[in-house]
């Protein structure tokens, strides 16, 4: 009987955690399911109503509301905050709601007056429920039946609690095939085995369960269906698991979509979920278009000839460096896992294809286990290079945090039987929840608060643009020479280079109203490029013919900066 199952074909032991096990025991005592917080968030509005509202942007297939929270006045330059599109990571939810609260309690000040903050702080709700079941499990697919196995069936062969704890862990089956190995300083882990050290695999490594439709394979056609944080278009896996038939097939994710084409004020993103660009922001890499055959050069990316792009445009770098650096002064966090792969997930669409400012984080991770109860090389979480040489170090320091805390993790593999096999089988590993959602107590409240200040700041650095340094000249009879600074009194620029490439969003309109003059040169009408944040100004110029006391008047506009306007007196 094969044992290799559907989930673990495409997976490293080092990835496999980050999908099983997310869930902590005592979540329902500390995170909300999707009635209470619907409820939360409805309440919330209800007592601010002067300052906020609740639409529902989509309905998942298992029919829950897929709720956006309006934090301030509708009609100003807006952050959008998206949460929970990984089913698991229930954290992101709480952050959201934490931060909406105190932004509309008062924490942040005047910055209502300058912007608007859209909270959706569960955009995959029917995987979330996932963790409130028994058992609990890591449900990363919404409520849309699928047949996974393509055998005419639907839901048929999913996960099974086959040692009665309650959640749902790992399973593994001594296999003279298999890549796996016990991890020598954590038994509780496995790792792939190196065959340039010579080392050969005992164990395969499957999901707790049984062949329930006897097919010859584990767990491969469960409950859920599309992964809402793959079915985005940007770097999408066709015929990936769980990825959809094909983009935005998800009403969750098609919702979204929607909801930013009709709200076109938003001028930046931050998504909590696996993927991160904050403690190693995103970096434009040499072009790496599709090659031309015939002449053996790359084409430009981000064009029909080169593909689509792999990195982010240059002239944003600085920027996505700047938040980065931000963010880690900010919530104090400068180390931690390293970011999951950008394949259909909110984040690269929300700049790559929407050409909005994005930002994600994970929001929490297990902080640096104690050096005295760390083995050596164990101790932090590792990062870039090191992850990679190293795929267990942040499960390791993750179960030697929870040790120091008093709380043990591992559930040790135990044999259990499944009746019609031969082999022998053991459930066990690290227990879910110790990877994404911090435990009840100081460390969640610690990281409500971090997260919440940083909301904050990147609400307050949205661009917000003013006229500065009119100037009007006589320079002859009747005629005049106008000039002002059209100025970004915010920190992020206006627009992304990209972004302005897409012409989405909008660039800045100006108009100068010629009532009464005629204009001998520059344009009436023109559109600016991006300008750069704290300040930075470009200056415009026009020449007209006017009588002497005549006022004319400008004005600059854009959903995502804002608009102003200038009067010019002619004396």
């Amino acid at each position: 009987m094969r044992v290799v199952p559907a989930l673990a074909r495409c997976l490293s032991w080092a990835t496999l955690p980050g999908l099983l096990v997310v869930l902590s025991a005592p979540a329902a005592a500390q995170y909300r399911d999707h009635r209470a917080l619907s409820t939360a968030v409805t309440e919330l509005a209800a007592r601010h109503r002067a300052q906020a509202s609740v639409v529902t942007i989509a309905t998942s297939p298992g029919g829950r509301a897929v709720q956006a929270l309006r934090v301030g006045a509708a009609d100003r330059p807006a952050l959008l905050v998206i949460a929970n599109a990984h089913g698991p990571h229930l954290i992101g939810s709480e952050v959201a709601l934490a931060a909406a609260d105190r932004i509309l309690g008062g924490g942040g000040g005047d910055l209502l007056d300058r912007a608007t903050i859209w909270f959706v702080p569960r955009l995959n709700p029917d995987a979330a429920e996932g963790m409130f079941a028994r058992p609990l499990w890591a449900r990363t697919g919404n409520g849309m039946a699928t047949d996974e196995d393509r055998d005419w069936q639907t839901d048929e062969d999913g996960f099974d609690d086959l040692n009665g704890d309650g959640v749902i862990t790992a399973m593994r089956v001594a296999d003279p095939n298999g890549a796996w190995l016990e991890d020598p300083d954590e038994p509780g882990l496995m790792r792939r085995a190196d065959p340039t050290k010579g080392e050969v695999g005992q164990w395969s490594i499957l999901t707790e369960g049984r062949d329930d439709d006897d097919d010859g394979q584990f767990n491969e056609d469960g409950p859920g269906g599309v992964d809402v944080n793959r079915n985005f278009p940007y770097n999408y896996a066709h015929h990936g698991r769980e990825a959809g038939r094909f983009p935005m097939e998800s009403p969750e994710a098609r919702g979204l979509a929607e909801f930013l084409i009709a709200h076109p004020e938003i001028a930046a993103v931050y998504v909590l979920g696996p993927q991160d660009n904050l403690l190693k922001p995103w970096e434009n890499r040499p072009n790496a278009g599709i090659m031309n055959p015939t002449t053996r050069e790359r084409a430009t990316e981000g064009t029909s000839a080169g593909g689509p792009l792999n990195s982010i445009v240059r002239a944003d770098q600085s920027t996505f460096t700047d938040v980065s650096r931000r963010f880690q002064a900010t919530t104090g966090l400068t180390k931690g896992p390293a970011s999951a792969g950008l394949a259909g997930d909110v984040l690269s669409w929300s700049y790559f294809d929407f050409g909005r400012w994005a930002f994600g984080s994970r929001g929490w991770w297990a902080p640096e286990a104690p050096r005295d109860t760390a083995r050596a090389g164990g101790a932090r979480p590792a990062t870039g290079g090191a992850a990679a040489a190293d795929g267990n170090a942040d499960e390791r320091n993750a179960i030697k945090w929870y040790r120091a805390q008093g709380t043990e993790v591992v559930v040790p593999w135990t044999a259990v039987t499944i009746p019609g096999e031969r082999r022998s089988f053991e459930v066990g590993g690290i227990k879910p929840g110790v990877l994404l959602n911090p435990p009840a107590g100081a460390e969640l409240d610690s990281t409500l608060a971090r997260q919440t200040r940083f909301v904050t700041e990147l609400a307050g650095m949205l661009p917000r643009i003013a006229f500065r340094d009119l100037e009007v000249t006589a320079v002859g009879d009747g005629v005049w020479r106008i000039s002002v600074d059209l100025a970004n009194e915010g920190t992020l620029p206006t627009n992304t280079s990209l972004g302005s490439r897409m012409r989405n969003p909008r660039n800045i309109r100006l108009a100068l109203d010629l009532r009464g003059a005629t204009l001998l040169s520059g344009e009436a009408i023109q559109v600016t490029g991006p300008i750069a944040g704290g300040g930075r100004s470009t200056t415009m110029t026009w020449t007209v013919a006017a009588a002497r006391g005549a006022t004319l008047s400008l004005s600059a506009e854009s959903p995502t900066t804002g608009a102003v306007t200038q009067s010019i007196p002619l004396r």
